[in-house]
């Protein structure tokens, strides 16, 4: 790794509070940590011990934040925990990104080059929990030049690429897992995440109980959740 920085946070845009908040907590066992309103949200972070989870209602469609990753439900942004925050977005700037928050602001939001949207935090910034099970390990994005995007998180960041091809390149951070997609000529958006759990089958027949639809029959489908993001199972 080329520094410190750790992804650690995933905000998703949801149309019902506690509805999702349920199913987080009774599939996964992921547990509150908070709730709060500020610029126009509210937000509801839960933990899975160590990630945050972040599950946010915003009061309008019309707010300044609402869509910044598109309109309805959907993956917001994911968090990236920085030892210099300053030092960090002077390098975003420099290698293509845009600062789009308020620089005042404890998380300070940019969209990358690829156009997905993101942002940095200090250590310290999530609260955590003693539990213990299912883990959040993975998000993967779609853009149209997957090599490009690729570059500029191992540039900024210090990722290291663990495997690519012409169509999607894995980083990592040392735990935690990107993977981009390139998907041209779409927009560039927050795909889907990942969950790895000791047993996916059990989960997966939880996850269907309480609300969830496979995409797909294939080995590893995609689940569209209650809260509207799409999710990947895996062993782990």
């Amino acid at each position: 790794m080329g520094n410190s920085a750790r992804i650690v946070h995933l905000a998703l845009k949801v149309a019902d509070l506690e509805r999702a908040t349920r199913f987080y907590e009774d599939v996964f066992g992921f547990r509150q940590t908070g709730t709060g309103h500020a610029r126009g949200h509210v937000s509801r972070h839960m933990t899975d011990g160590a990630f945050d989870l972040a599950l946010m209602v915003y009061d309008s469609e019309n707010e300044h934040e609402a869509q910044l990753s598109g309109p309805g439900p959907c993956i917001h942004h994911f968090g990236i925990e920085v030892a210099d925050r300053d030092a960090v977005a002077a390098k975003i700037v420099a290698e293509g990104g845009e600062i789009i928050s308020d620089p005042n602001e404890g998380a300070l939001k940019f969209r990358a080059p690829n156009g997905v949207v993101a942002e940095i935090t200090r250590p310290g910034r999530y609260r955590k929990a003693q539990i213990s099970g299912a883990r959040i390990s993975g998000l993967t994005v779609a853009t149209s030049n997957a090599a490009a995007a690729a570059d500029f998180y191992k540039t900024v960041f210090g990722f290291d690429e663990t495997s690519g091809d012409a169509t999607a390149r894995e980083l990592t951070d040392g735990t935690f897992r990107l993977t981009i997609l390139e998907r041209a000529p779409a927009p560039a958006h927050h795909d889907h995440w990942t969950v790895a759990v000791a047993d996916p089958d059990a989960l997966a027949k939880s996850v269907a109980k309480h609300g969830a639809v496979a995409t797909s029959e294939e080995s590893t489908p995609l689940y569209h959740t209650p809260d509207g993001s799409l999710l990947e199972i895996t062993a782990g």
